[in-house]
């Protein structure tokens, strides 16, 4: 013991930067000579930020050395990291070293080598590295370097970079760089699934280069199709991807990018071949918040690319649309810009090139209590369609300058609401169908009256409010068919209508959520002129809502008077059953007199047309819908999502039924499967199935 102290003496005195820390040297059974300790016994070494423990260690102490030596069940403990290997070489001096076959634990990463070096700040750097999940070498999966080397920020940088699966190489990039502690998803992730038809298809996606905003991913696809034609067993049809995502340390900017082309088939005796589509999305805004720019595209090949491509890593969610837009909020005004062009030939699309818009705030008259809004809006648009109908519907073009003014003054007696409202429409067409301009004005005017009554009792608060809505225009000076309808705000005709009805809220004192337990709405409309109908009170309607912290009902109804059948009918189950089961159950009915329209609250489209002509329209499409949807737990490891939906009643098509049932479960402590069928009636056998390795 004597011997031990005169070594904690004599490094205290030799290396300053422990003279006022505690440096420790426990051998057992230590032997001193020629100015080295040593032990093949066990022992431990420790000081600030370091602890070393093995069976055979050395210690070194001499005038321009001090060495520590290590092997045999090594462990070191270096800066809040934790090293294991074969053998170590430190020198307390400068303090760097080196180890030999080592690994550490970064981040819930495991990343080793052949040799690792330690610099003096914490980084250190692995000479055949390896990097996985795993906590040997021996695993499904590595990414293997020539050097790579991890900051005290646990960022890794590293050159010749290859993937290994199975000790195969399978991906090789020159560079890889990744904040370990930002990802802590896998870098790599494998799919699998089984196309009917087009055979079986493998894909991988690898992220090679991630910082703590940026990241970058490679994918490599191959599809292997059985060949009837050839005396090859498999065509290969590969694919590959590079995709990108950024997000600004304060949140006001955000990119991501997905580009992927690809040798494949629609169908297997298909003549064409390249398929590819690139998407991306960059939206930024201001620190206040008041400025945006938002700009997308969906460029794609084909309109079946994101159907035979449905890949959840490869969605940026664009919807196939393509635009930009620019916004800006004042506290008085608020303006915008959209471009809105078409990309992809087979789309029908409003292209708008550009769009403006300014809506100045709505504010009070002197001190009349009179509101006025302003609404203006320029642009040029242009209608474009697939092939089939461009030659019968082209030329539908024209630059567009609407203006919208409204004045509105509320009022409030005994509880009682009234507000008048009128106003005026006006919009100039540069182009229309007898190429002149054409010059569109109306008057609007309307009322809303309501009230609402409410009383409590013991243990429901119930909330009654009755209301009526009176719209109406004035004849247009243009008739519809002298100018485009671009979309529902061109299309005005003179409109007499009136909203009237009873809503009705019950409000529950034992019901967690700050919702009503139970809403009524009970309204119908009156029309004056529309020539769709008969009757001045055409319809009825009901809608219905339960919400309740562990289910909701909701529902609504509409009854045609003048026709006698039920106009529309809608009914809709939410229910989470337990911890191991929610499912949701839905059932739609539209009649041939229940209109596809955008908004089913706008009526011009009646008082324009005549019922004829209506019901002979694409308008007018009767359908039973049936969906249902639903998530079991079968145990802490099987869960199964199934959703299913039949489809009835359509004059014109037989009943249609679909179904995807989707099982999945974990198979090791990494690897996710999914298995999955779906049924349609054009392809009624559709297996496939994936592994996703997950953290």
């Amino acid at each position: 013991m004597k011997l031990l102290g005169v070594a904690v003496v004599l490094s205290a005195c030799a290396f300053p930067l422990y003279a006022e820390k505690e440096f420790v040297i426990n051998l057992k059974n230590p032997e001193f000579s020629d100015g080295v300790l040593k032990t093949d016994e066990g022992g431990v070494i420790t000081a600030p930020c370091l602890r070393i423990q093995a069976c055979h260690i050395s210690y070194s102490d001499r005038p321009d050395e001090q060495i520590i030596c290590a092997s045999g069940n090594l462990m070191m403990e270096y800066n809040d990291r934790v090293f294991i290997g074969e053998c170590l070489h430190y020198d307390l001096l400068t303090r760097t070293g080196y180890l030999l076959n080592a690994r550490a634990e970064v981040a819930g990463w495991y990343a080793g080598g052949d040799r690792i070096d330690l610099d003096c700040d914490g980084t250190f750097t692995i000479y055949g590295a390896y990097l996985t999940l795993y906590p040997g070498q021996d695993n499904l999966w590595q990414i293997r370097a020539n050097t790579a080397t991890i900051t005290e920020g646990e960022v890794i940088t590293a050159r010749n970079v290859q993937l290994r699966v199975l000790d195969r190489p399978l991906f090789w990039i020159p560079f890889y760089k990744n904040n370990l502690t930002k990802f802590i998803d896998p870098p790599i992730r494998f799919y699998y699934k089984w196309d009917t038809g087009l055979g079986p298809r493998l894909s991988m996606r690898y992220r090679f280069y991630a910082t703590e905003n940026f990241s970058a991913y490679a994918r490599l696809d191959c599809r292997f199709t059985l060949s009837k034609q050839s005396n090859r067993k498999f065509r290969v049809g590969p694919g590959g991807a590079i995709e990108a995502e950024y997000e600004s340390d304060d949140g006001l900017a955000e990119f991501q990018s997905r580009n992927y082309a690809a040798y494949d088939k629609t169908v297997p005796n298909e003549t064409g071949w390249r398929r590819y589509r690139f998407q991306g999305i960059y939206k930024i805004k201001s620190a206040d918040e008041y400025s945006r720019f938002h700009v997308q595209w969906d460029k794609l090949s084909d309109d079946r690319m994101v159907k035979d491509f449905a890949n959840p890593d490869f969605e940026v969610n664009t919807q196939k649309t393509t635009y930009l837009e620019l916004s800006r909020y004042k506290p008085s005004i608020f303006t915008g810009l959209t471009v809105r062009p078409r990309i992809n030939s087979f789309d029908t699309l409003k292209q708008e090139l550009p769009y403006g818009v300014i809506q100045v705030r709505p504010f009070e008259i002197g001190r009349t209590g009179v509101i006025m809004e302003n609404y203006f809006t320029g642009s040029f648009l242009d209608y474009t369609y697939v092939d089939q109908l461009e030659k019968q519907l082209r030329d539908r073009r024209s630059g567009r300058l609407e203006t919208m003014n409204t004045l509105y003054r509320p009022f409030s007696v005994a509880g009682i609401n009234f507000t008048p409202r009128a106003g005026v429409v006006g919009i100039y067409y540069s182009r229309s169908p007898n190429h002149h301009a054409a010059r569109q004005f109306l008057y609007t005017y309307g009322a809303d009256l309501n009230c609402r009554f409410s009383r409590q009792f013991a243990c429901v608060k119930h909330t009654a409010e009755p209301y009526a809505r009176f719209l109406g225009y004035t004849r247009p000076n243009v008739h519809v068919n002298r100018y485009y309808v671009f979309d529902i705000h061109d299309g005005y005709d003179k409109v007499n209508q009136l909203r009237f009805g009873l809503r009705q809220l019950f409000f529950n004192r034992g019901n967690s959520i700050f919702l009503p337990a139970l809403t009524v709405d009970l309204f119908s409309y009156a029309f004056w002129g529309a020539k769709s109908f008969d009757q001045t009170i055409p319809k009825a309607f009901l809608d219905l809502k339960v919400e309740r912290p562990s289910y909701a009902l909701r529902g609504g109804m509409g009854w045609n008077f003048q026709e006698n059948v039920l106009d529309y009918g809608n009914l809709q189950l939410l229910w989470t059953v337990n911890a191991s089961l929610a499912f949701g159950v839905e059932y739609l009915h539209r009649s041939k007199f229940w209109w596809r329209k955008a908004d089913h609250d706008n009526f011009v489209l009646d008082f324009a047309r005549p019922l004829d002509l209506l019901l002979d329209s694409p308008l007018s499409d009767r359908r039973n819908t049936l969906l249902f949807k639903a998530h079991f737990r079968l145990s802490p490891r099987w869960n199964v999502q199934a959703q299913a939906h039949h489809g009835w009643g359509r004059s014109t098509e037989p009943s249609y039924t679909g179904a995807k049932v989707d099982f999945y479960t974990m198979i090791t402590g990494s690897w996710q499967m999914k298995l999955s069928y779906e049924y349609s009636r054009n392809n009624p056998f559709d297996f496939s199935y994936s592994f996703k390795l997950i953290k």
